[in-house]
């Protein structure tokens, strides 16, 4: 298993490289799928996105999914948040002073709570990928309904992997490539 130590100036700059490298792969492989989607545009006409302007856990999420998808295999991110439900009316009165009555309401998303942020298959094997970020303030935690899923995810075979973002997924990504093939 790959580890360094963060607080190590070569651990340091061994993290800056191999961040640079994933992204280069994911960068690599877009470019490589818009070659074959678009053969007829100019090769300096080409762009790649990788998802810069989104929020971070959002743009992590998405460069996931987006080289999982082009390296041949499949993923999903799953949204389980329900759905906002506005009832509010605004009515005016006999003097025609307005009033907002009603309410706003949230109603579930009917999924079961702890399911992974993204859903994959790599190489035939059921991969539940759970992306939990380190803030300022400190490391994003799992939840209880979250553990139970993976202990669940597991016992049924799968591969449950809790990752901070695009490139600690990579580092892991390689590994499994290691045990599935």
């Amino acid at each position: 298993m790959l580890r360094w130590n963060q607080g190590n100036i070569c651990g340091g700059l061994f993290k800056a490289v191999f961040e640079m490298k994933a992204l280069k792969e994911l960068e690599n492989l877009l470019l490589q799928e818009s070659r074959e989607k678009y053969p007829s545009i100019p090769e300096h006409a080409r762009t790649v996105n990788l998802f810069g302007k989104l929020k971070a856990e959002k743009r992590e999420k998405k460069r996931i999914e987006a080289f999982l998808n082009v390296s041949g295999h499949y993923c999903a991110i799953i949204e389980n948040r329900g759905q906002r439900v506005d009832n509010r009316q605004t009515v005016t009165d006999i003097i025609g002073r307005q009033k907002v009555i009603g309410s706003v309401t949230f109603i579930g998303s009917g999924m079961r709570k702890g399911l992974a942020d993204l859903k994959a298959t790599i190489f035939g094997r059921s991969v539940d990928i759970e992306l939990k970020r380190i803030y300022k303030k400190g490391k994003d935690r799992q939840s209880e309904d979250q553990k139970e899923e993976q202990v669940r995810v597991e016992r049924a075979g799968g591969i449950y992997l809790i990752v901070s973002d695009f490139e600690d997924f990579y580092i892991k990504y390689l590994e499994i490539l290691a045990i599935i093939k």
